[in-house]
């Protein structure tokens, strides 16, 4: 099973912010394993499937929706003989006014960061009676058709449904009381810009000189806002990147472990047992047994 990368969506050769594309996949056909930078809704169409993301598997039936976060790999397999599901891929910047705002980028917290609390699957009774139906109708309608200024058009519909799934999140009180300045936001903004690209090596302390606060009360404002220290934050891209590795690559444990910034080959095991559940060696296997 090869793990792909599969870039920026691109027509005529410049690169598309979003992208439509209607998806077929035969019963227990698994497509290659694969990520990107955009953030991916998928949408049962006529479906019943499973939505493999970073290890984890949700049920995508029809009328259901599944989002899967910027970089995070993933996979569908169908349960019957034939599936047909939406997918939308967009990247984080739709979500910005046209100037970015620190304050806008609260967000798109969801759609970035691995966070328990934002769940990824939403059902077909939760949003039969929304505007998502008619929104994925509107979308496929003009990007089959390519009317002049589609391309406007499906940004828009598509930001309306990311707003359903940030207020339906929002309902359910897994945002936090956001009162910090344009300021704060724009200083964790910075943090986890820098954590992404950093990843094997950043430190908190690191993080806080970057932006120009103090150790621990940049401490105390990064957990207030994504709900999770800065340590847990960057241990969780460490992660998602040795699964990209176990499952793309021949290198050992240790050279995974320590290319993606765990202190000890054990630490490594340990963390990812705490979070999987089997071992890095038994996730790789999985993935070549899925072959």
């Amino acid at each position: 099973m090869k793990l792909i990368d599969e870039g920026k969506a691109k027509i005529d050769g410049f690169e598309i912010p979003v992208q439509y594309i209607k998806m077929e996949n035969q019963e227990n056909e698994i497509k290659n394993i694969h990520y990107h930078e955009y953030i991916e809704l998928l949408y049962g169409t006529d479906c019943d499937a499973t939505v493999w993301i970073n290890g984890e598997t949700f049920r995508l039936k029809s009328g259901d929706m599944v989002v899967v976060n910027s970089k995070n790999s993933h996979a569908v397999v169908s349960s019957k003989k034939t599936s047909f599901y939406a997918v939308i891929k967009f990247l984080p910047q739709i979500l910005y006014a046209a100037e970015q705002s620190a304050f806008e980028f609260k967000y798109i917290i969801p759609f970035i960061t691995d966070n328990e609390q934002f769940r990824k699957l939403f059902l077909k009774n939760e949003l039969e009676n929304t505007d998502v139906p008619e929104l994925m109708q509107n979308i496929e309608r003009e990007w089959n058709g390519k009317d002049f200024g589609y391309e406007i058009a499906i940004r828009n519909y598509t930001a309306q449904i990311a707003l359903r799934l940030i207020r339906m999140w929002h309902t359910e009180n897994c945002f936090s009381d956001f009162s910090e300045t344009d300021e704060s936001l724009r200083c964790i903004q910075k943090a986890i810009d820098y954590a992404g690209n950093n990843f094997s090596t950043v430190t908190s302390k690191e993080a806080a000189e970057l932006c120009n606060l103090s150790y621990s009360y940049f401490s105390r404002l990064f957990k207030r806002v994504m709900k999770k220290s800065f340590t847990e934050f960057v241990n969780s891209i460490r992660m998602n990147e040795s699964k990209r590795l176990l499952v793309s690559t021949s290198k050992s444990i240790t050279e995974i472990a320590l290319e993606c910034g765990f202190s000890t080959t054990s630490y490594y095991i340990e963390q990812f047992k705490n979070e999987m559940g089997i071992t890095p060696h038994k996730f790789r296997k999985m993935g070549v047994e899925r072959k």
